[in-house]
């Protein structure tokens, strides 16, 4: 496995790293059988495109896009918002100051809210081809912007969470302490009711006031957040997510952590290592590795319900598929399983793939390093 170093502009003077780490399981569930089935059907391509036209030494391509309607866009490494059709045409370019690192994400009054490398965010009308309005942040987005109510919250890699109105007004802030290293890919904000939960670099949970952004509570999950070498890296990747009551949050390198979302009581703990958010079906939660693992998980317990082996390097995901779940790895592979974690389709993609893919009602959108986008069905 190959590990890369890079960094986002001088913001704080972090290190943006990719990496992968083990699935340790109790010994009780190394005894467990892992599912074992053939590939029954396959994955298909509908269409791809080439969207960053990458030269040579250019960075790696780390957006990924939202669903607008009509249409797919993302920013790109050209200092480009893109906009295409569902069928993959590219429609309208929208020039940016910098080149795109993040999520985005669609707005209700036809809006797609993204950020670039240097910390700006746009609102992005991509019907006009035009940016509707720009802010400067303290630090870079490195997740995606999500909906909160009529509003969006943004989370910076310098652990700020901030709260604006679909006109580009700031409504309110938190800033949390700072972290050390982290990962070239970023934790989101979890909006339940009139709570917002977030995970930080510095190793802390906290449940801040959807208002206003006062702390409601703060859990420290990792004693020391400091790390001098990879191997010692605890940071979130994954956004929370809550099922069965429980609100569940992971670190990179770490544990897949139970919380009561009241207070941040840890309720229970799993040594797992996740690069990408969990997928919620019902009771469930469905992960994939830095191991190569797919897994079907309690949510109430974190128990194991099953687990296959997929592959050998890191994986990202799982998406929704028509009752399949989707995943890809970092030499480029990507795997579909059943609910019950048979295997059911594998495909081969050039690069590697560290976004986790986007599910659509066409298909799954995958973003791969080299600036490709391909829509899977």
């Amino acid at each position: 496995m190959k590990l890369k170093l890079s960094i986002v502009g001088v913001f704080l003077g972090s290190h943006i790293l990719a990496g992968c780490a083990l699935w340790q399981d109790s010994p009780a569930e190394e005894a467990k059988p892992e599912v074992a089935a053939p590939i029954v059907s396959s994955l298909d391509v509908a269409w791809s495109t080439n969207v960053d036209q990458r030269k040579p030494l250019m960075p790696a391509a780390n957006s990924y896009p939202a669903v607008a309607g009509e249409w797919i866009v993302l920013g790109a490494g050209d200092k480009r918002v893109h906009v295409y059709s569902q069928n993959g045409s590219e429609v309208r370019r929208i020039a940016l100051q910098s080149p795109c690192e993040s999520g985005a994400l669609a707005l209700p009054n036809g809006l797609v809210v993204l950020g670039d490398s240097n910390g700006s965010i746009y609102g992005i009308d991509p019907s006009l081809g035009s940016v509707a309005w720009r802010k400067q942040l303290s630090s870079v987005l490195l997740g995606r912007p999500v909906m909160a109510g009529d509003n969006f919250l943004l989370q910076t890699a310098d652990n700020r969470i901030y709260s604006f109105n679909p006109d580009g007004e700031k409504l309110w802030s938190y800033a949390s302490q700072l972290g050390g290293m982290a990962m070239h890919l970023g934790s989101a904000p979890l909006v339940m009711g009139d709570r917002i939960y977030a995970m930080f670099t510095n190793g802390d949970a906290v449940a801040l006031d959807r208002k206003n952004g006062n702390l409601l509570w703060r859990r420290q999950l990792v004693l020391d957040a400091r790390a001098a070498v990879l191997r010692e890296l605890r940071v979130p990747v994954a956004s929370p997510v809550f099922v069965s009551g429980v609100l569940i949050v992971s670190f990179f390198q770490g544990q897949l952590i139970g919380l009561n979302p009241e207070n941040g009581e840890q309720l229970w703990a799993r040594k797992l290592s996740l690069k990408s958010t969990p997928l919620v079906q019902g009771d469930q939660l469905y992960v994939s590795t830095n191991d190569g693992d797919v897994a079907a998980l309690d949510g109430a317990s974190g128990d194991s319900i099953w687990r296959q082996h997929v592959a050998d390097v890191a994986l990202v995901g799982p998406a929704f598929l028509n009752g399949r779940l989707i995943v890809a790895d970092d030499q480029g592979s990507v795997h579909a399983l059943t609910l019950d974690g048979n295997k059911s389709g594998e495909l081969e993609l050039p690069g590697r793939i560290d976004r986790a893919p986007v599910a659509t009602q066409d298909g799954v959108l995958i973003r791969n390093n080299l600036g490709g986008m391909y829509l899977i069905r």
